[in-house]
């Protein structure tokens, strides 16, 4: 339990640890030129005030030969006029074949990966092709890139390569001037190059095998720097993948840096140069849904103020452009993170500054503008402590009041005759991207369909969105414009009292979202209020309000079981200890469990990327606990870091319930209380670790609660000691 001089200090806790990555949606939209086209913005590059974007259509020749239809790529130039990209005219077009294709400029030169290479320049303020003498040919490849004005091109039909090209000073002939070769390509059946890069005097090209394994795919990076007069270009150093460090695909070269876009798993792999002139991976780019699929990057390009790659977004089900920065320190923060508004995934796309235009589905391309300022407004955490609810601007006839409810303290209100809403709004909250989430346990409801709930976007009493639980068996998300109300989405749902939801409400950008239990139960987009102040609402209605969260940002699901249980394939979780871990088919048709069946010693198994705000949510069950003396005991980990460093929250054979952590090897025990576990039965166990508040529930029941900072950040997981134990319908999220 909390004791008042824990909190007499303040009402609210601010979190400051992490930054979070701003959400931004669509400044606007760029309409595809040629409705013909079946594929618009397929690629982009951009340079300050222009760009270039490509459309693709297939061409349907002589119906009685088949190798008469083609594919016709065609490059449009787009220039801003007044705010407004307008396409100018067609810079380039050509038959292409099915191979990747891509497009770069800078500096007044931009190159086209299409048949023939074509190069472009700015000349007298405009743009013209320009004459050189290399042709791709039979040299296919998508990637290309420009720097220094010089061009950099992948194709290739034998050993991965990269063609330097550069404009002769005296006859203004572009030509070849360097050839920098990777691997010697085996033969395969797709012969065509990969990607390269250019920055200054280095360049780097990536091979997806070496010759040494041609069976057994080895990917590298060979790395060229350009030592000038007669020595040239020379290869001076490598990267090869390792178990460790796969490579994969996207490389982007950004002065002593290098980006390789790795997988899942590991994220996006940062190299940088040392004095020694060596290369050492020092840090990685990785937005927090990696785990579930969103670590892999489709697109990455690099700007001069920020690195964006293209990830799969669990959460939103959509690719998503997550932006990057370099930090004093030298390593990357996830800085924003690029939408949709109406929900498609964004492609392939060009960044230049603080603008990316991105191909983003419906034949159109978008339009991003990213802020001078990226700050955000801390997140926000109440637990109410004190004795009163500072903080909170409190509705005239309501009786909002803090008291003791079990293990915790609760925001009350209790007024149930009055027919107004009653409200209380968090008063430092007007923001325009906003998530609320709190323990809703509603006591009593004074007639039918009365509810309780959340509010999101609040400027008045006559305009703000608002979800309700409701006691004629529902949830609805709604909203009140200018004094009139609506339902947006609403979906059935048994509310009962003295039952506690925990309960979401998002307002981020234009899409409106509702969890409850940590269920996505409605999803909606909605414009009409773009911003005002969270709060927690009741009509005709008196509940307990606890562990009130108000964020900038979306759910991020750190990992999430899905439709076959805990999750498919074990290969995701780190696992230390002595444990025995498994999948197996769950009591339900066709899930699965995670099965831990060692009774040896202590059995960890970590998942996701390491984060400061966590909630881990499980069912689990111990099926045998160890012969012997001492407690045994299953239970659910937050921020962990090693096997020496964690929190952990347990059910124990001596029938306690515990609430620990683990500093540098050394146990100390937070909170216990006594709670019979029974061998066999399934609990629903969750840890949350909000700044430096730590709740344990069982079974929706919020049971300890502890204040601790001993550790920041780490992963969430699992846990058994001496017990066989089975886990099922695994959720971490950062809230």
């Amino acid at each position: 339990m909390k004791t008042l001089v824990a909190l007499l200090v303040a009402c609210c806790t601010v979190g400051v640890v992490q930054a979070r990555p701003l959400q931004l949606e669509e400044k606007a939209r760029i309409t595809n030129p040629d409705p013909a086209f079946e594929t618009f913005a397929g690629a982009v590059a951009m340079d300050g005030d222009e760009a270039f974007i490509t459309g693709r259509h297939d061409v349907l020749g002589d119906p009685d030969d088949p190798f008469d239809d083609f594919v016709q790529t065609v490059v449009y130039l787009y220039r801003r006029v007044s705010g407004v990209w307008t396409p100018v005219r067609v810079m380039a077009q050509s038959r292409s074949s099915p191979w990747p294709y891509g497009v770069a400029m800078k500096g007044g030169v931009a190159a086209f990966a299409i048949s023939g290479l074509p190069i472009a320049e700015k000349l007298n303020g405009d743009w013209a092709l320009a004459q050189s003498t290399y042709t791709a040919g039979d040299e296919p490849g998508g990637h290309v890139a420009v720097d220094g004005g010089r061009v950099f091109y992948g194709g290739t039909s034998g050993t991965f390569k990269g063609t330097l090209i550069e404009k002769n000073s005296s006859t203004g002939v572009w030509g070849v001037t360097a050839i920098m070769p990777g691997e010697f390509r085996f033969g395969d059946d797709e012969f065509y190059g990969r990607d390269v890069d250019l920055s200054g005097d280095r360049a780097v090209v990536y091979s997806p095998y070496s010759e040494d394994t041609p069976m057994r795919p080895t990917p590298n990076l060979t790395i060229f720097q350009n030592f000038g007069g007669t020595t040239g270009w020379v290869n001076n150093a490598g990267i090869s993948s390792t178990t460790e460090t796969p490579l994969d695909q996207e490389v982007e070269l950004r002065g002593d840096e290098i980006f390789n876009s790795g997988n899942d798993f590991t994220g996006t792999h940062v190299f940088r140069r040392e004095a020694s002139g060596e290369w050492p991976k020092v840090d990685r780019l990785q937005p927090l849904t990696s785990h579930q699929g969103g670590g892999r990057t489709f697109a990455m390009h690099k700007g001069d103020l920020f690195i964006a790659q293209q990830n799969s977004n669990f959460d939103r089900d959509a690719g998503v452009i997550n932006v990057f920065a370099k930090a004093a320190n030298g390593t990357y923060d996830h800085v924003a993170t690029l939408v949709s508004s109406n929900g498609a995934s964004l492609g392939d796309f060009g960044i230049s500054g603080r603008t990316v235009i991105a191909a983003c589905g419906d034949g159109e391309a978008c339009y991003f503008e990213l802020p001078t300022s990226l700050a955000q407004p801390a997140r926000v955490q109440d637990t109410f402590p004190g004795s009163t609810p500072t903080g909170w601007t409190l509705s005239a006839g309501s009786q909002f009041s803090i008291v003791q409810s079990g293990a915790s303290r609760v925001l009350r209100q209790a007024e149930t005759a009055s027919p107004a809403t009653h409200t209380a709004l968090l008063t430092a909250s007007n923001w325009t991207n906003q998530s609320i989430q709190a323990d809703i346990r509603p006591t009593a409801f004074a007639g039918n369909d009365r509810w309780v709930g959340l509010a999101a976007h609040y400027r008045d009493a006559g305009n703000f969105y608002y979800v309700t639980l409701r006691s004629s068996g529902s949830v609805a998300l709604k909203k009140i414009v200018n004094g009139v109300f609506s339902t947006i989405a609403s979906a059935p749902l048994e509310v009962s009292i003295n039952r506690t939801y925990r309960v979401r409400l998002e307002s981020v950008g234009t899409r409106q979202r509702v969890y409850v239990n940590g269920v996505p139960m409605l999803d909606a987009d909605d414009a009409a209020i773009p911003s005002g102040r969270a709060g927690l609402l009741t009509f005709r209605a008196a509940a307990n309000f606890d562990n009130v969260i108000v964020s900038p940002t979306p759910t991020a699901s750190m990992h999430v079981g899905n439709q076959n249980g805990i999750f498919a394939t074990t290969d995701v979780w780190t696992r230390t200890g002595s444990g025995q871990w498994f999948n197996t088919y769950s009591d339900l048709p066709n899930t699965l469990k995670y099965v831990q069946t060692s009774v040896a010693g202590d059995a960890r198994a970590t998942v996701g990327v390491a984060t400061d705000d966590q909630s881990v949510d499980v069912r689990a069950r111990a099926t045998t606990f160890a012969g012997g003396s001492g407690d045994r005991w299953f239970g659910a980990i937050a921020r962990y870091t090693n096997e020496t460093n964690y929190y952990y929250f347990s059910l124990r054979s001596s029938n306690m319930l515990s609430l620990r952590k683990v500093t540098n090897g050394q146990i100390t025990v937070l909170r216990s209380v006594a709670l019979p576990v029974v061998l066999g039965r399934w609990y629903r166990l969750r840890l949350d670790a909000v700044g430096s508040q730590l709740r344990a529930y069982v079974n929706g029941t919020l049971w300890l609660e502890a204040t601790d900072t001993t550790h920041a950040r780490g992963q969430t997981g699992i846990v058994t000691f001496r017990t066989a134990a089975e886990f099922d319908d695994y959720r971490a999220i950062q809230p």
